[in-house]
């Protein structure tokens, strides 16, 4: 199990699609043979090394009411012996080609629903492993071109964003109540972010967009994660929120800006 989960995504596909096609060819080998040459059929035949040679000539079975034989021509003058006991290779032919018992007929046709149903089962398992490898594979592709695009002159928009937009997120940070000036103020980087035209990934939460965009112009992290905790505080929190915050908040927002060369 430990070595299967060190396997890649399309390694293991490799494999399910591989196990699949194993099974699918014993299906369709157990479904032309037919289930009763599966479990009864006579098996390899062995192979003669030698030609038998006669020995004896058998005598014919014995007739009439005297119990006489009558032997048969010799022209190579063999001695005459008794004919071969045929009952068991006749008892032999009987049970090969005697039905076998309905018993075996239905374990032979569970089994072979049973390999149906797991051929089945890995060809969806395979299907899907491919289906999340391309996935993988494509999207990280589009990730990569996407973090490439936006690495150009992305800093410089935003900081003149972030500079133009000082005084609006410092009032928002400054006014009404505590809680819902954090929460305010933390937004404002979002809304700098668009403003440069810094689009927000389709995976990417609020938080995670506003990180972003304080990552672009070098904000100090230390500052970005006071502010970011802060903010869930005043956002999920159920506790009052004093000024103390604020003026803890006000600490942080300055902090970044000098972070990111702007005056506090």
């Amino acid at each position: 199990m430990r070595a299967w989960g060190r396997l890649s995504p399309g390694l293991r596909a490799v494999v399910v699609v591989a196990a699949t096609s194993l099974l699918m060819v014993l299906v369709a080998w157990a479904s032309l043979i037919g289930p009763d040459e599966v479990f009864t059929g006579p098996g390899p035949t062995p192979a003669t090394l030698t030609t038998p040679t006669e020995t004896c000539i058998p005598l014919p079975p014995t007739t009439g009411p005297d119990a006489t034989t009558e032997a048969p021509d010799n022209p190579r003058g063999l001695p005459y012996c008794q004919p071969p006991d045929t009952s068991r290779r006749d008892a032999t032919d009987m049970v090969q080609r005697a039905d076998p018992p309905l018993w075996l007929r239905v374990v032979v046709w569970t089994l072979e629903a049973v390999l149906l149903v797991a051929v089945l089962v890995l060809a969806g398992l395979g299907v899907r492993a491919l289906a999340r490898a391309v996935r993988r594979r494509v999207g990280g592709r589009e990730e990569r071109r996407v973090a490439d695009f936006v690495e150009l002159g992305e800093p410089e928009r935003v900081a003149e964003q972030m500079a133009a937009d000082a005084a609006e997120q410092d009032a928002l940070l400054r006014e009404g109540e505590p809680r819902n000036a954090i929460v305010a103020a933390w937004h404002r980087f979002e809304v700098q972010g668009e403003r440069a035209g810094v689009g927000r990934r389709p995976a990417e939460t609020t938080s995670e967009y506003a990180v972003r965009i304080l990552d672009l112009v070098d904000a100090d992290s230390g500052a970005v994660h006071r502010l970011a905790v802060l903010y869930r505080e005043a956002r999920f929190s159920e506790h009052q929120i004093t000024e103390d915050h604020r003026a803890t908040a006000l600490e942080a927002l300055a902090a970044i800006r000098r972070g990111a060369g702007m005056r506090a």
